[in-house]
């Protein structure tokens, strides 16, 4: 009875069967351990899946001087792995208040509630009460837990709800977005600089032909970055925001390019001089190499080179879950660490890989297919597009160590980069 009680949660949040199955026989494995081993808990409501495994939560009740700062700062800390919201009945570890006096500053107060605890009391101020609120938020996630918070960090993404692909921007939460674009041709894979004030993407808009185009948000300004014959994508910043590595056409084969933060002519370099496809480039935190998917054997895998040029070589797998691997995402913390797509029976799904070990495991997500992930700034939080078999498309977020999913939007969106401006 217990086991199709779980299988049915699973399937009204619309989870792939393969996917359902990996988390049911782990939530039925851990249902049998004692109640001091682990802590096994699946809540559907509206669509989020909680589900907390072997990695204890901070217990967390939230209120609020205000009915919108309190519902704000609720859904916030709902989405956050770390931690989870009380229910009736259950003692919080710390109660967690917000006060705003209508301007742009708030205050933000963790009442310890058990021994140990840790008092927080801190006055932030925003651009506006909502980002004061996310960065007071922030404050406190970052004291409880050592980690950054995620919460200020900014998405940029591609809708089609004007029925042509166009790039938004917004808060994380998808309270106020903004249509960077309105160019009725595609603008595709945004990727901002680290600063949050540009976003590069690929678009068609000027010839009908693709090339990088940058725009720069504090200026309110466009202007092509690349526009040679035939590919140009996948621009993306390196860490200190200095070099540019991109995806560009050259005597007729697609190779890896790094050129300087304005892509001026004299600074571009190739990396690579295969006649492979390439695609997807992705820098080390540390900026001195690069992983992009490659297709050399046939399909594509995961390959990285220096940065500075030298050899591109395979990422080693000691057991590869699949021969079709691409749009890697490297930790932004840890260089040990990046996610992945890669095909999984019908579908595509997400999967996390550690260089230390030289192994990836698949990640436990929320659609029927899961792809084109990207790292929040804490390291551990991976935003996601989750896909529907009706073909809608949402973004998603998931901690890679409690496995908690939820969704951020609830309209077509897809292809997400994500910022904490500096």
């Amino acid at each position: 009875m217990m086991r199709t009680f779980i299988f049915q949660m699973l399937r009204q949040c619309g989870w792939a069967r393969k996917t359902g199955a990996r988390l049911l026989g782990a939530i039925l494995a851990l249902a049998m351990m004692g109640a001091g081993e682990a802590r096994a808990q699946s809540v559907v409501n509206g669509g989020d899946v909680n589900v907390y495994v072997g990695v204890k939560t901070i217990g967390v009740s939230v209120t609020s001087n205000t009915p919108a700062l309190g519902a704000l700062m609720t859904r916030a800390f709902s989405l956050h792995g770390a931690f989870h919201l009380v229910q009736s009945g259950e003692a919080p570890d710390y109660v967690l208040h917000f006060d705003t006096n209508g301007g742009n500053d708030v205050t933000v107060t963790a009442e310890p509630k058990t021994l140990g605890g840790k008092a927080v009391h801190q006055d932030v101020t925003g651009a506006n009460w909502r980002d004061a609120a996310y960065r007071a938020g922030d404050y406190a996630v970052q004291a409880l837990t050592n980690l950054p918070g995620i919460f200020a960090g900014k998405l940029a993404f591609v809708s089609k709800r004007t029925g042509v692909r166009e790039i938004y921007t917004s808060d994380l939460l998808g309270q106020e977005i903004f249509q960077r674009t309105n160019d009725r041709a595609d603008s595709l894979n945004p990727h901002w600089s680290p600063d949050g004030t540009k976003i590069l993407y690929t678009g068609y808009y000027r010839t009908g032909f693709m090339e990088l185009d940058l725009l720069d948000l504090t200026r309110g300004q466009r202007r092509p970055f690349t526009f040679y014959k035939g590919v140009n994508t996948g621009g993306v910043y390196s860490p200190d925001g200095q070099h540019v590595a991109m995806i560009l056409s050259s005597r007729d084969h697609v190779q890896l390019f790094v050129s300087d933060a304005e892509g001026s002519p004299g600074s571009m370099r190739a990396l690579t001089t295969t006649t492979t496809s390439k695609s997807s480039p992705t820098w080390s935190p540390d900026g001195t190499v690069i992983a992009l998917s490659s297709d050399p054997r046939g399909s594509p895998l995961l390959y990285q080179i220096p940065a500075a040029g030298g050899t591109m070589r395979t990422v080693p797998m000691a057991d590869p879950l699949s021969i079709y691997c691409t749009e890697a995402a490297w930790n932004p913390r840890d260089p040990n660490s990046l996610v992945f797509t890669a095909a999984e029976g019908e579908g595509l799904q997400i999967a996390l890989y550690d260089f230390k070990t030289h192994e990836a495991k698949w990640l436990a997500l929320l659609g029927d297919s899961n792809m084109e992930p990207c790292w929040a700034n804490d390291g551990r939080h991976v935003i996601y597009t989750s896909r529907t078999r009706s073909g809608l498309m949402r973004l998603a977020i998931v901690d890679t160590q409690t496995g908690h999913n939820a969704y951020l939007t609830s309209k077509d969106a897809f292809q997400a980069a994500y910022v904490y401006p500096r």
